[in-house]
């Protein structure tokens, strides 16, 4: 004879609840080389008109055998420096405004993996600022970029990369 469960009671579990199944080097890395390239679009189109030239001119310089060659000069745009900072504001964000609105980067969504809390609940801007800053530690060395972010999450139990770890946050499958 089975006896009902009085209706105030959770019925028993099959076990613990199953751990978030934390994501690696391999499927972000995927994420955040669709994510450059979509901000990378973005900021040429944003960037475009400050990285031309100053001025250009042309001068035609005679030689001894009464020929004339034209020499080009260009001088550089003062706006050039401006531009690489608009295009690292608009990177910073793109991941931003995604990760605290969405949990997500259009990477991210495209390989399904997503940005929570390690309690399991949705990040905020703060969280999202908070790991996004410390994305340029994560580059180090740049010349390998992100070694130093993959060495971070192979040798953590959570996966995390250093921004991750100062934001208490966790990439997890979507």
């Amino acid at each position: 004879m089975n006896e009902t469960q009085p209706a105030n009671q959770a019925p028993p579990s099959a076990g613990p609840p199953s751990a978030p199944l934390y994501q690696s080097v391999g499927i972000r890395f995927v994420a955040t080389i669709v994510d450059l390239i979509i901000a990378g679009i973005i900021a040429e189109f944003v960037v475009f008109p400050l990285q031309t030239p100053g001025q250009i001119s042309v001068a035609n310089v005679s030689v001894a055998n009464a020929t004339t060659l034209p020499t080009v000069s260009i001088s550089s745009n003062p706006l050039a420096g401006l531009a690489s900072v608009i295009a690292v504001l608009i990177f910073f964000v793109y991941y931003v405004v995604l990760e605290g609105a969405y949990g997500q980067t259009v990477g991210k969504m495209a390989v399904k993996i997503k940005v929570i809390r390690e309690d399991g609940s949705k990040i905020d801007y703060a969280e999202a600022v908070v790991r996004n800053i410390l994305r340029p530690i994560d580059l180090i060395p740049y010349v390998i970029p992100y070694l130093l972010g993959a060495i971070l999450i192979w040798s953590s139990d959570k996966r995390q990369r250093l921004g991750d770890r100062v934001a208490h946050t966790i990439v997890v499958k979507a």
